[in-house]
């Protein structure tokens, strides 16, 4: 790692602050990590939902690395692959109900009920109807916007980078490939050393899933800020 001074320019009454921090690769780093096709595999799940015609595979390797594959309805497929030793092992469930849409639904329902037995308004009945019809619609949308996903973010930079449904295929399934990432996670993170070593790996593996299109530049930009931030 390399390690440039805090450099300061004068621009108006208050000096500006500028730290710069080189975190490349040295004679001394490690060698690079074997491929996913000599590891041995250690668990595999994969994941479909019919609701938004996706599908995701994920398979851990014995070297603390995960590949994930996804393929979503009208968009290219990400392939990508994620180092556990960022990864934070306690997983988040987020649990979202898309509340406006049963609002709408629930709605139209007492208002296509009220037309069906006032039956005062001309094609109260034919009226009724359509609105039950966008009653079902609504509630459609409100399960496509809804979701219960289990999330694993990096450590330092708060991205999630393993996104997995609940309940799918199964919860025994899902529980228990779960447990064996949360393993590797704890396992990869044995092998780290100081801070900001770990630190430096964090972004280097940010800005590697940024090169294969798992985060956006935004994203790693965000990543980078919070990262350099923590380094002493």
């Amino acid at each position: 790692m390399v390690v440039k001074p805090i450099s300061f320019i004068q621009a108006g009454p208050e000096p500006m602050y500028l730290e710069e921090i080189s975190l490349s690769t040295t004679e001394a780093d490690p060698e690079e990590d074997q491929p996913l096709e000599a590891a041995d595999k250690v668990a595999a799940l994969e994941q479909a939902s019919w609701m938004r015609r996706c599908r995701s595979q994920f398979t851990l390797f014995n070297n603390n690395r995960l590949s994930v594959a996804t393929q979503r309805f009208m968009q290219e497929a990400r392939d990508y692959t994620v180092d556990t030793g960022i990864l934070d092992p306690q997983f988040k469930r987020i649990f979202k109900i898309d509340w406006s849409c049963v609002l709408i639904f629930f709605a139209l329902c007492g208002i296509a009920s009220m037309l069906a037995i006032s039956g005062h308004w001309p094609n109260a009945m034919m009226l009724s109807i359509s609105l039950l019809a966008f009653a079902a619609a609504s509630l459609l949308l409100a399960v496509y916007r809804s979701h219960d996903r289990i999330v694993f973010y990096s450590q330092h930079g708060r991205t999630p980078l393993v996104v997995l449904f609940n309940r799918s295929p199964d919860r025994a399934t899902l529980d228990s490939f779960i447990d064996v990432l949360v393993e590797d996670i704890k396992d990869a993170r044995d092998h780290n050393k100081g801070a900001n070593e770990v630190l430096n790996e964090e972004l280097k593996a940010h800005r590697r899933l940024m090169e294969e299109g798992a985060i956006s530049s935004k994203r790693y930009d965000i990543v980078k800020q919070r990262i350099l931030s923590q380094h002493s």
